[in-house]
């Protein structure tokens, strides 16, 4: 509807519409107008964005004024131009631009129409999160932000956003000359014959694959010659040695340059290179090494636009099947039987002045020799040199192959020192890349990119991401201080960023190809691409510094932050680990202005993680400040073990970019991505690892002989808590709350890092949390469920059974049985489920105990605990109050007398624990309920509060309580900050907290 308070009016005084529009057949979400354009578009529930256009009989300029608003409204006419349908769930916001029209939705999709209606681009914006808001940047850029539900803000170039089409090479020289060369047709009984003629002759730990026999010896059997057939010549493998200068080899031997001068211009024929050549170029350009089927690798030098041969090495006795560069000046060749060669390249340049280069000739000198372990299929992926961060030289290799595996080599060993079998499945390794201070990245055709660390001679596998809507993960490169992904799905080459976890640039290639590169120009930033595609060559350009803008405001979580866990505080950083029920832990990095750094998302939990804690020290454990253990667990019964520990280089500030990395697109950041200049204290992503140990996962027993199979328990068990600590230096104990109602024990072992569950007691109902009560005299667990009882139970047994475990990796076969917790006392402290618990401890008097309880009936209960030597427990009950308008979600101790509680009324109270004598104290404000009169005699110790903040987290899940470092009361002189707390749900706030002002 289209009013105006100046419209005529009814009988009964009421404004009439001016216009009405029908169309959308749900709620209408959003109404934007643009006077310049003539355009109202609006947003609907039935996932339409409709667009209406106001006409004229007169052309009529924008309103200015109220007179010429009126005129322009009363004559106008507003018909619908177009309805489009781009989003899969309800649309948002909508904005109009001279010459497109935004909208967002739920499906996280911003579409980019044009005023004709058509969809001119669109892309996922925020992970599937809902996008809520968007609005409009005027610069050059045009530049687009928009706000989604999982608390980031993100920035867009609207002119990077008309997707890109590889163009067609033309005037291609091979395609008006017919080679003379001949092929074979190969019937499969010659190939079978071959096979069996040549399998005499293979060794037993070098057997060679079916093709290399076929390859290498085909000219050896007469019956494999047939009738020979002419062929046109055609390209096999294409490389980008600059911006605008691409080279490639056709089937004939003939090598051809490209560039926007000379266009297609013949460089160098050699008849080695026909039937077969793959070609490297290295990473600045200046070489470029062919491989041939006879085992020769021939490099060949690019100078002022033109190609000529430099050096010739030999780096097998048969086929070259893969060539990597290293560095600069250093590549390695694999050749049969999988022989690993490395060779130093002194080219012309190098070897005498730049006035002699035609008189010299270039020299090669081998390095080292490795051997790639027996697979399948002996083609070497990927390799990397990985460095060290002190000034000497290169002490590994790393290599990876087409079984999955990675392999770690010493420079002077020539066999692996130790090697991660399987790593990447079935399909191989495609990439490595060792970049910034000394950490591995490796991806694969299983679409995980994975992360390594060397360490005392062996792969540690610290973190594994998976790339979205992708399954083959070509290579990784740097760009800026970021690091991005090249990957193929589809028919489409997508360039995806791993820190941001965003999709940067779209491409129709047709598919993966066996032959392509990409250059990029450091200092416009500006990426070229070329491949083959059905054997003919295309290329594509565009600029990076477009789609790499800034990232506004970091993500939380794209649904419900479920649990918080601060794993310690670095300097005067706070680190903090965050699980979510979108099957994801969250790294953050929380500076002492208030901001918010996002380190890294882990996406390992096949379901929503809903408990997280830390394995505590005790005082027979030693406590490692760099290095702590969490544990992980949630839906379909997963638990996980992790380690999260921070590195430090202090000299990291000294290297350059070949210092680092060598890869051909690396580029240094000049921003404050990377902290390569200025504050070296502060944290960067890379410092903290978070590397996953181990896991575990309830089975029901074997289907093949379901006659037999013990079904034991319910697959969709889910783990609603958890806590842990250490029960000796490599011994720790878990325990997890189920939803089936029962208390497990799971043993984790540091040195074999595995995990085993030796007993489960029933606690008859749903066991919502469980925690550690930390006294001297013995081990106890408290559990809450969701029948409103809190239960004590005794470990002490269970710990000492576990000291008394033998060294065997074999836990399921130990000669004594588990004992069983032991329940020590129940006490019904609510009516329903309980949700938060909270202790505070008597430094004075550590057997009396302070016990906050919080439940689904509103009600905040507190309790005194009393612990005597034998494990013997008495629960005395002190106070209730129904603290807030809904279920209480959150509790923690500010100190002795000051409690905090969170709601899902979004309320933060702090209360005063009070000790009165006898004394009843009631809220004049009827705050809080007041105790009945018959129970008012027995409370002694009352709950009074003194605060109230609302926060801005709807559903919230928790709280989290810590302490604040005293750097950070420097220069507070009108108030000290005592404590800190983190409230999470649907977001994230944190409130600091001045105890002596309350």
């Amino acid at each position: 509807m289209v009013w105006g308070p100046w419209a005529t009016r009814d009988s009964e005084g009421k404004v009439l519409p001016l216009h009405c529009l029908e169309g959308h057949q749900g709620s209408i979400f959003s109404i934007t107008f643009s006077s310049s354009q003539g355009l109202i578009a609006t947003t609907s529930d039935d996932r339409s964005l409709r667009v209406w256009e106001v006409k004229h009989k007169a052309k009529i300029l924008p309103p200015i004024n109220p007179e010429e608003e009126q005129e322009y409204w009363r004559s106008a006419t507003i018909i619908e131009k177009f309805a489009s349908y781009g989003h899969r769930a309800r649309v948002w916001r909508s904005l109009i631009f001279p010459t497109w029209i935004i909208s967002v939705g739920e499906d996280s999709v911003v579409c980019v129409w044009e005023h004709s209606g058509t969809l001119a681009a669109s892309w996922n914006g925020h992970d599937g999160a809902s996008i809520w808001s968007v609005a409009a940047c005027e610069d050059p850029l045009d530049r687009l932000i928009t706000g989604s539900s999982d608390g980031s803000v993100k920035s867009w170039c609207l002119n990077a956003a008309v997707p890109i089409i590889a163009k067609l090479m033309s005037d291609l020289p091979w395609n008006d000359e017919h080679s003379t060369e001949k092929c074979s047709e190969v019937t499969t009984e010659s190939v079978e014959n071959s096979i069996a003629f040549n399998s005499g002759k293979t060794e037993e730990y070098n057997v060679p694959e079916s093709h290399e026999l076929f390859e290498d010896n085909c000219i050896e059997i007469p019956s494999l010659r047939r009738k020979p057939v002419a062929v046109a010549d055609f390209p096999r493998c294409i490389s980008l040695v600059a911006e605008d200068m691409v080279l490639v080899i056709t089937n004939s031997g003939k090598l051809y340059s490209h560039n926007p001068e000379t266009f297609w211009h013949l460089e160098y024929e050699d008849e080695r290179f026909k039937n077969y050549a793959i070609m490297e170029a290295n990473p600045d350009g200046r070489c470029v090494a062919v491989g041939t089927l006879g085992g020769t690798v021939v490099i060949l030098q690019v100078a002022e636009r033109s190609v000529r041969p430099e050096v010739e090495v030999v780096g097998s006795s048969g086929k070259v099947f893969a060539l990597q560069w290293l560095t600069m000046d250093r590549i390695l060749v694999l050749g049969t039987v999988g022989l690993m060669t490395t060779w130093e390249i002194q080219t012309k340049d190098k070897s005498r002045d730049h006035t002699s280069v035609h008189n010299v000739q270039g020299a090669a000198c081998r390095i080292s020799t490795h051997y790639l372990p027996v697979s399948m299929h002996r083609w070497l992926c990927a390799v990397y040199v990985t460095p060290i961060m002190t000034k000497i030289a290169p002490q590994h290799l790393v290599c990876g192959d087409r079984a999955g595996s990675l392999h770690l080599y010493a420079l002077n060993e020539p066999k692996p020192q130790h090697s991660l079998q399987g790593v990447h499945g079935k399909n191989g390794v495609t990439s490595v890349l060792c970049w910034h201070r000394g950490v591995v990245y490796s991806s694969g055709r299983d679409g995980y990119i994975r992360s390594l660390r060397v360490c005392e001679g062996r792969l540690l596998l610290l973190t594994a991401t998976r790339v979205s809507g992708s399954s083959w993960v070509s290579r990784l490169i740097a760009v800026q201080g970021k690091l991005l992904a090249v990957c193929f799905y589809g028919v489409k080459l997508k360039l995806w960023s791993v820190g941001e976890e965003q999709t940067l640039l779209e491409v129709e290639c047709g598919g993966a190809h066996r032959s392509w590169d990409l250059h990029l120009c450091g200092t416009r930033g500006w990426l070229v691409c070329t491949f083959l595609k059905d054997g003919t060559p295309y290329t594509f350009s565009t600029s990076l510094s477009n789609r790499m803008l800034p990232l506004i405001r970091p993500a939380l979580h794209t649904q419900e932050t479920m649990e918080l866990r601060l794993p310690f505080q670095h300097r005067r950083e706070t680190v903090l680990l965050t699980a979510g029920e979108d099957t994801t832990l969250r790294l953050h990095a929380l500076q002492q202005q208030g901001q918010r750094q996002s380190f890294g998302v882990v996406r390992s939990h096949l379901s929503g993680v809903r408990a997280l804690c830390l394995i505590e020290e005790t005082h027979v454990t030693m406590s490692d400040n760099d290095t702590v253990w969490l544990v992980s667990a949630g839906g379909r019964a997963e638990l996980k073990v992790w380690e999260c520990s921070v590195s430090e280089f202090s000299d990291l500030a000294s290297y350059s970019a070949c210092d680092l990395c060598c890869c051909d697109v690396c580029v240094l950041p000049s921003g404050h991505d990377v902290c390569m200049e200025g504050d070296s204290s502060k944290l960067q992503p890379q410092s903290v690892i978070l590397r996953e140990v181990g896991s575990h996962m309830l089975r029901t027993g074997c289907h093949r002989n379901w006659k037999k199979q013990h079904l034991t328990l319910d697959p969709e068990t889910r783990y609603m808590g958890a806590t842990a600590f250490w029960v000796s230096s490599s011994q720790a104990l878990v325990a997890l709350a189920s939803s089936d109602g029962f208390l497990r024990i799971f043993l984790f072992l540091r040195e074999c890092e595995k995990l085993w569950e030796p007993c489960a007691v029933e606690c008859g109902s749903c066991v919502l949390s469980v925690a550690q009560l930390k006294v001297v005299t013995g081990t106890i667990l408290v559990t809450c469920s969701t029948s409103g009882h809190v239960t004590f139970w005794d470990l002490q047994a269970v710990v000492d059974w576990s000291l008394s475990l033998t060294a065997s990796e074999d836990l399921s076969h130990q000669p004594h049985q588990p004992p069983q917790p032991q329940e020590l006392t129940l006490v019904a402290a609510h009516q329903s489920g309980i949700n938060a618990i909270a202790f505070h401890y008597n430094a004075d008097d550590p057997s009396c105990i302070i016990m906050a309880t919080g439940g689904d009936d509103n009600t905040i209960s507190v309790w005194k605990v009393v612990v005597v030597e034998g494990a013997q427990v008495t629960v005395i009950h002190q106070c209730s109050v129904v603290g807030h308008a809904s279920q209480v979600s959150g509790l923690g101790w500010l100190s002795e007398n000051y409690l905090i509680s969170a709601s899902i009324d979004q309320r933060l109270i702090v209360w005063n624990f009070n000790k009165k004598d006898g004394v009843l104290w009631e809220d004049p404000i009827k705050f809080c309920n007041a105790i009945r009169e018959d129970r008012a005699a027995e409370e002694h110790q009352l709950l009074m509060p003194v605060g109230c903040r609302f926060t801005g987290v709807p559903d919230v899940k928790g709280l989290i309580v810590s302490d604040v470092d005293e750097t950070e009361n420097v220069g507070h002189k009108s108030h000290r900050i005592d404590k800190r707390v983190f409230v999470y749900g649907m977001g994230l706030q944190v409130f600091d907290v001045s105890i002596t002002s309350l």
